[in-house]
């Protein structure tokens, strides 16, 4: 009987704790969440002026190619 009630007076002061600990996951997760979409935005962006850039550059070999020719 004695080891039950040590047991739940342990649990009583590991309750706030797990409960804070909870509270930041929580927050940590929702930041992760905006930080990868501001990750993501930044990557779809690179990605648009890469392809941009590869798009003139084949553009200006092609013209090239057809002025020598």
């Amino acid at each position: 009987m004695n080891t039950l009630v040590s047991a739940h007076q342990r649990l009583d002061r590991l309750e706030p704790k797990v409960d804070q600990l909870e509270k930041d996951v929580a927050s940590v997760k929702t930041e992760v969440h905006f930080q990868f979409k501001e990750v993501f935005h930044r990557v779809k962006r690179l990605e648009a002026i890469l392809i941009t850039a590869a798009g003139t550059i084949i553009m200006l070999l092609v013209s090239v190619l057809l002025k020598m020719g």
